[in-house]
């Protein structure tokens, strides 16, 4: 079980739900979202760009904002169905990005512990809430949101849990893919294609999940496999006639609660792509890429707090190396950050946080450009104000 099916400490993920059909009436229909608002204040150590008239030198100071709206309905006392909508302005690239439908499917029990699942859902893989009502930090993860974690897929998937009779949970995936973001695209109902993948390659995906003696945390494993990537991961991104790479995403994490007001939190990633193939079928060689990334985690509830209060320590690390001998050794990102998590006004469905993080980056785009960046550090520091129904 990861993360994002549980909820922080401070409560901020209790998602209420209010019927929209008298009990008596079929299907019962809920719903629930959330309103997530952020001020950023961050410096680096950039240095200014003379061919702009921009100061590339000065602090920087940014709004952010995003939504969620979900609606679930009971079809049956068997089915059920869901579909959350996400407003979120901070997207680009398409024309309909500020609105996106990340989840979309419906799900029957098989009965003793089974279901089965079909649609387009947030996928299994990773320790790290995909929403931000299941974080215990302001800002998204570095390890979550590049790219191998945290994607939408569109699948199907075969679920087991049932802590009564035993301790492990698990669910069984094979999706359009991974670790492509048009894998997660089905305009007019038809499943897009990549030129750098066989018509049939499929994804696949396994979530395994201890669950330890008398809620003390669990240890998760989770595995992904494309047949072929599209060749966005790949250092020598491969032409429209050539086939991606395979590429693996093997993952462990750990959640465990010693005492009652602490979770600490851990995981490590490792995902490579593989060689691309040419027209001929030869292997391109040095086309692939290693990446291995982890986090540390504690959080900390402040007992008999005037308000509900937690503090968060976060580092994480991700290193990207390339297989092309042509590219800077490694691209290597890390930041350590700290957080207080508060419920001012004594209710769980509202939170104001804080987080002051360090961070600082090596070769940020090598994998694009071929040639290196500078290295950039540098605090940030954000105010999040996050409401939940």
């Amino acid at each position: 079980m990861t993360l994002r099916h549980l909820v922080p400490a401070l409560g901020l993920a209790a998602l209420t739900a209010t019927s929209a059909f008298a009990a008596d009436k079929a299907p019962t229909v809920t719903f629930a979202g959330w309103s997530d608002n952020i001020l950023t204040l961050a410096n680096d150590d950039a240095k200014d760009n003379p061919a702009t008239a921009k100061d590339e030198t000065k602090p920087s100071v940014r709004f952010s904002s995003a939504a969620s709206l979900k609606a679930m309905w009971k079809v049956s006392d068997r089915v059920d169905a869901k579909v959350n909508l996400w407003f979120y302005p901070d997207t680009v690239g398409t024309a309909n990005a500020s609105l996106q439908a990340r989840e979309m499917y419906v799900t029957v029990d098989l009965t003793d512990g089974f279901s089965w699942q079909m649609g387009k859902y947030i996928d299994h893989i990773g320790w790290i809430s995909a929403e931000p009502t299941g974080l215990y930090s302001v800002n998204n993860s570095l390890i979550g949101y590049l790219g191998i974690y945290g994607n939408d897929v569109i699948g199907t998937a075969l679920n087991y849990n049932d802590p009564k009779k035993s301790p492990f949970s698990g669910s069984l995936h094979i999706t359009n893919g991974y670790f492509t973001g048009s894998d997660a695209l089905s305009p007019g109902y038809v499943a897009t294609n990549s030129a750098n993948r066989e018509n049939t390659d499929l994804g696949y995906g396994l979530d395994l999940t201890y669950a330890l003696p008398n809620d003390m945390g669990n240890i998760d494993f989770d595995f992904a496999y494309d047949m072929h990537s599209s060749g966005q991961n790949n250092v020598l991104a491969p032409a429209t006639n050539y086939l991606g790479g395979n590429a693996l995403l093997v993952g462990l994490n750990a959640t465990v609660k010693p005492v009652k007001e602490l979770m600490i939190g851990a995981e490590v990633m490792m995902f490579t792509v593989g060689e691309a193939e040419n027209a001929a079928k030869v292997k391109v060689a040095n086309s692939g890429e290693k990446r291995t990334q982890g986090l540390l985690l504690a959080n900390y509830a402040i007992p008999n707090a005037p308000w509900g209060m937690s503090l968060t320590g976060l580092v994480q690390y991700v290193q990207i190396k390339s297989d092309n001998p042509g590219t800077p050794d490694k691209e290597k990102r890390m930041e350590v950050a700290g957080e207080v998590l508060t419920n001012p006004f004594g209710t769980s469905n509202f939170g104001l946080n804080l987080e002051v993080a360090y961070f600082k980056k090596d070769n940020i785009g090598f994998l694009a450009t071929g040639a290196p960046n500078s290295e950039v550090k540098g605090i940030s520091v954000a105010i999040e104000a996050i409401a939940t129904f």
